[in-house]
């Protein structure tokens, strides 16, 4: 397995030519190498790259308040079909903003549990007001553009 450097140290990401069933955490492939993952962590910090724009993470946002309201209105009304609306309302406008806004694929479809994970921290990391901060921390820089 040949390996190189991440472009920057505060991004802890390998790139690897590895299969995606290799040890660790999976593999995402990008042309012909594959990003190799070993902890949530570390998918973390791509997954926050692949969320570069201020408008992407807010349809983010938006999805994932209508899942999670979907899936409140359906115990309290006890309306099981509402379980249905979740998926489509968190992921329909996850996917739109990639396709539309960010111009990139979704990490769902390589990594499903862990971009679930990643979205429900970025939602509360958001809802707190620190989504920023931790841009910041992992070497990133907000892009500032209207929703």
């Amino acid at each position: 397995m040949s390996s190189m450097k991440p472009e920057s140290s505060s991004q802890r990401i390998r790139l690897t030519a590895g299969s995606p069933g290799s040890k660790g955490g999976g593999a995402r492939k990008i042309g012909k190498k594959e990003m190799n993952f070993r902890s949530l962590e570390e998918f973390w910090a791509y997954y926050v790259s692949q969320h570069s724009k201020a408008s992407t993470r807010r349809w983010h946002f938006c999805g994932t308040l209508s899942a999670l309201l979907c899936l409140l209105s359906s115990l309290l009304l006890l309306k099981p079909w509402l379980l249905l609306l979740a998926p489509l309302c968190g992921y329909g406008l996850a996917w739109y903003s990639h396709v539309f806004v960010e111009r990139n694929a979704p990490a769902t479809f390589s990594h499903p549990l862990w971009s679930l994970l990643c979205d429900l921290k970025m939602f509360g990391l958001m809802l707190a007001g620190r989504m920023d901060r931790e841009i910041k921390r992992l070497g990133k820089r907000p892009v500032l553009q209207a929703f």
